[in-house]
């Protein structure tokens, strides 16, 4: 009787969670429609808005996480991006410097073609910090023809001349340098006078000996004179910027600004003697 009561209950047993698999595959199908009973629908209801913020929540996270981490890469690639600006930004001032110095140089050729046959383009490369409107430096020398007493000029007006020179470098006296002088006619009147830098105004000249009966005013140009030993006749010097009368009574004194921007030289025209 025992092994028949324990055979008929394993039996039973299997009979049951055979039934149990079977129904709950049926109840747990995907497209088995579900039925809600009330109280599971007024519980879902319930929950969905807490549902939808714990998930807006979570994408916000989601989100700000892929922010921190992408920060790195964003600024690595910000950090190239500024170095390149920089890089073209070099390359455009370079390249307008270039421009810069192939107009000056075209105008200085022009202007030697038109007015000098005998006469060399050089450019400064040096400049006295202690007297900066007394001499500069050029890189031509003797082995280029220069020497001593030559005119330098820009086509904009006269500079100066050459103090002294070695084989390929010159130091040329500027016009406002007090050693300077200049022998100069006022343009509009033809009125003679003798130009020296001005001791008084950095950068600027004066013009002693001008008659005074000259009806010179302020604007008047003068350029180098006929009389002048070193420098050939017309080269622009300076305007005039102010008349004063001098205390003896004889002579007025003009005060000008140079016609040649002597605060900016870069290149400039040496006349050479001809051979």
């Amino acid at each position: 009787m025992a092994p028949s009561w324990r055979t008929a209950k394993k039996f039973f047993l299997t009979f049951i969670l055979v039934g149990l698999t079977v129904g709950t595959i049926h109840l747990t199908r995907a497209d088995r429609p579900v039925d809600l009973n009330p109280i599971a629908a007024w519980t879902r209801d319930v929950a969905a808005p807490v549902q939808q913020a714990v998930w807006r929540a979570a994408q916000a996270v989601e989100a700000g996480t892929a922010f921190v981490f992408s920060l790195g890469r964003e600024n690595g690639r910000t950090r190239a991006l500024e170095k390149r600006v920089a890089a073209l930004e070099g390359e455009v001032r370079r390249l307008r410097a270039v421009e810069a110095e192939n107009a000056r140089l075209k105008a200085l050729l022009n202007y030697r073609t038109a007015r000098f046959e005998a006469s060399l383009a050089a450019a400064v490369i040096g400049r006295n910090p202690d007297n900066w409107f007394g001499t500069v430096t050029i890189n031509c020398g003797r082995a280029e023809g220069v020497m001593p007493g030559a005119p330098v000029l820009t086509p904009a007006g006269l500079v100066g001349r050459v103090l002294a020179a070695s084989q390929h470098t010159a130091e040329v006296l500027l016009i406002t340098d007090p050693r300077s002088a200049v022998g100069a006619v006022v343009y509009e009147t033809q009125t003679p006078g003798i130009i020296h830098g001005n001791l008084s105004e950095a950068g600027g000249l004066k013009m002693w000996y001008v008659s005074k009966d000259a009806p010179v005013r302020r604007g008047f140009l003068v350029l180098t004179s006929n009389l002048s030993g070193v420098f050939p006749p017309g080269i622009p010097v300076g305007t005039v910027t102010r008349v004063e009368e001098e205390k003896s009574g004889l002579f007025k004194t003009l005060y000008l600004h140079p016609a040649a921007d002597l605060n900016r030289l870069e290149e400039v025209l040496v006349l050479l003697k001809k051979q």
